[in-house]
């Protein structure tokens, strides 16, 4: 009888260890990265020729640059916010057009340098997706603790059960 009561305490406290821990992991598993978004365009199109330094810049600062190559160019950008503005220099010269940062969007951009752009620089803003079914920020780690703690419970009261006298 001895013996299980040793078992059945330590599972009892390695139970209540196993549920401080995931206090404290479950709020780490929220973290999000950056709501990042990208823009490319095609060489050829517009003012940008193979070997054009492409820059993205929000609020004057430089968020990404790339160097277009035969087939066009790519910057990710990681640090804006929703609604922000991105323009875009030409090795150097303005171009004419900006788009609104939109976090998690792929825009295409045709870029011309100097504001010589005919037809209105903005590229339409992509459609409107949601959250793409994914839970909500603190769902997954509530759930993990409700379900820890009731494990919790259980083999503690397994425990009672088995050492009570019979």
């Amino acid at each position: 009888m001895t013996l299980i009561r040793k078992m059945a305490g330590a599972l009892s406290l390695s139970a209540i260890a196993a549920l401080m821990l995931a206090t404290v992991f479950a709020a780490t598993a929220n973290a999000q990265p950056a709501n990042p978004m990208q823009v490319f365009g095609v060489t050829g199109n517009g003012d940008v020729v193979e070997g054009s330094v492409i820059e993205a810049m929000i609020n004057g600062e430089s968020v990404g640059t790339a160097t277009a190559t035969a087939d066009g160019w790519v910057i990710d950008i990681q640090n804006g916010t929703n609604g922000d503005e991105v323009s875009f220099t030409i090795d150097g010269e303005s171009a004419a057009e900006t788009v609104s940062y939109e976090g998690f969007a792929s825009t295409e951009v045709s870029l011309t340098a100097g504001g010589a752009g005919a037809g209105g620089g903005e590229t339409p803003a992509p459609a409107e997706t949601g959250n793409a079914g994914l839970l909500g920020s603190t769902g997954t780690s509530m759930a993990l603790v409700l379900a820890l703690g009731v494990f919790a419970a259980a083999m503690v009261a397994g425990g009672r059960t088995a050492t009570r006298r019979s």
